[in-house]
């Protein structure tokens, strides 16, 4: 993804861990109950880019999607907001949803570790290990026209590591073409789309949905009732909510605001607010 000059400033927290977080048992029944037909590796973090390519696997009838979200505990409250949202998301569709987290990034003295190293090493476990019996066929992968491509060539190493395992070889020129076929395909179907035309999309393909987008690195805190979180509060200021809000003011100067109507605009408007 595009990188911002701007140092992230992250409260990291060790302590329990957040209700939004998927248990074993609650991840094995997810599989259990999960449809026979599912084929769809859907990572969520919550982000535009994200809920966008959910929403075009929902309505894409040859995808069955697992949503699963990984998760960062040295993020803290952002970690934690973006475990809400994710599981708030896969529950609006009705979707089975399931978590990878690691703690080695806790340690101390530890590098940073990228998102895609720890992420990704959870999805090839997955592929060889099949949970559920399912045959994936798709990864869908959220990223915008705008974002780094380093991410998306990266992908072909994960897809050859796991090909070459399943194939007993030691590089891609013993890979067997049905082992070729157990490793899901790289789905990347909006990579023309901005972040502002992608939050153009949700508003008019699901609009439900923005209420349950999260980009926020700096969590002022949450929101609640009865002791129990109903939500995040963004901070307004770090650079992702200021992407963010770039997005919504593209998108509510855009072409099609003039060509449809005043309902598409107003719901920008409303949600600048």
């Amino acid at each position: 993804m595009g990188k911002s000059t701007e140092p992230v400033k992250i409260k990291i927290k060790i302590d329990e861990e957040p209700e939004a977080l998927a248990s074993t048992l609650e991840m094995s029944e997810a599989i259990r109950t999960a449809p026979k037909n599912t084929n769809t590796y859907m990572p969520l973090s919550a982000g535009i880019e994200s809920t966008a390519a959910l929403i075009y696997a929902v309505k894409d009838p040859l995808m069955q999607p697992f949503c699963v979200h990984w998760y960062e505990p040295r993020y803290g409250l952002f970690a934690d907001a973006m475990a809400f949202y994710t599981r708030k998301q896969a529950e609006y569709f009705g979707l089975p949803y399931g978590n990878d987290k690691s703690m080695l990034t806790m340690l101390p003295e530890m590098k940073d570790v990228p998102i895609i190293v720890s992420g990704l090493s959870a999805f090839m476990s997955v592929v060889i290990g099949q949970p559920g019996g399912f045959k994936l066929r798709y990864f869908m992968m959220g990223a915008n026209a705008e974002d780094d491509m380093r991410m998306k060539l990266q992908f072909r190493e994960y897809r050859k590591i796991c090909a070459t395992y399943l194939s007993d070889s030691l590089d891609g020129s013993g890979v067997k073409l049905e082992n070729i076929r157990e490793v899901p395909q790289i789905m990347n179907p909006l990579d023309f789309l901005t972040k502002a035309e992608m939050y153009a999309l949700i508003i008019r393909e699901c609009p439900d949905m923005l209420d349950l987008v999260w980009t926020c690195f700096n969590p002022q805190g949450t929101l609640k009732d009865n002791g129990k979180i109903t939500g995040y509060i963004p901070c307004g200021v770090c650079y992702k909510c200021q992407e963010l809000k770039q997005a919504k003011k593209t998108a509510a100067d855009a072409v099609y605001r003039l060509q449809e109507g005043e309902k598409y605009f107003s719901r920008i408007l409303q949600d600048m607010d």
